[in-house]
């Protein structure tokens, strides 16, 4: 089986469920929980990470499709048996990177529950590193979309958080928010540290404003708009 052959065909998989970013958080994350080379996985080790990346997507992949998402990692699991049996002849594929190094494209995600904002953060996280972000930048992204995740759903009943890398003039991730609510009251004094609500609202948006490297937020009563950039 040719270098990163199986990983690679593990994420393809993974990548017809849900995002690419998500599809290679995913992945990572369960290879290296189960301490299993990306670059040197065996057809042996193969049905254990079949087990453990099974619950793992199961925030990522809708209820309806899980069943077709097992089949079709089963067949992985079944042909690398057929490619390593004697007398088969290999084929080479790709290699895996890390467990891939594909370029990173906006995204937007729709945010509406709780598992909507750990999806959105888990992938701003997954994005900022694929673009070469060190460990502070990429908790930095993490945490400010978890914070506009939670304000969208606590107070205009959900919305977007868009997700776009840019290489130049200047490496950086760019996020924007998006919602549909009744607005942000006093939005001068909330961004001054000054307000103080008996809900909290406000102060999720401060904290993000302090984690950026450059802000903008539009607020009315037709919807708030968030912008944001981390550089890299």
């Amino acid at each position: 089986m040719s270098r990163g052959m199986l990983s690679a065909q593990l994420l393809s998989v993974l990548q017809h469920f849900m995002s690419e970013t998500a599809a290679r958080l995913v992945l990572r994350g369960t290879l290296e929980s189960l301490r299993v080379s990306a670059d040197t996985m065996s057809a042996a080790e193969l049905p254990r990470v079949i087990n453990a990346l099974e619950p793992a997507t199961r925030h990522f992949v809708d209820p309806a499709r899980r069943p077709d998402l097992a089949a079709k990692l089963k067949a992985v699991v079944a042909n690398a048996a057929v490619s390593s049996s004697p007398g088969v002849r290999e084929t080479s594929a790709p290699a895996a990177s890390g467990v891939a190094s594909t370029e990173a494209r906006p995204t937007t995600y729709l945010v509406r529950t709780e598992a909507d904002a750990s999806h959105a953060r888990l992938s701003a996280r997954a994005m900022c590193e694929a673009l070469g972000g060190r460990g502070y930048e990429c908790q930095k992204v993490a945490t400010a979309v978890s914070e506009l995740a939670r304000n969208q759903i606590s107070y205009a009943g959900g919305g977007t958080i868009q997700l776009i890398p840019v290489q130049s003039p200047r490496r950086l991730l760019r996020v924007r928010a998006e919602d549909q609510g009744r607005g942000i009251p006093e939005l001068e004094r909330v961004l001054s540290g000054t307000y103080r609500s008996k809900t909290g609202m406000g102060l999720g948006l401060l904290g993000v404003k302090r984690l950026a490297d450059k802000f903008e937020v539009n607020t009315g009563i037709s919807g708030t708009q968030v912008e944001f950039e981390v550089w890299l």
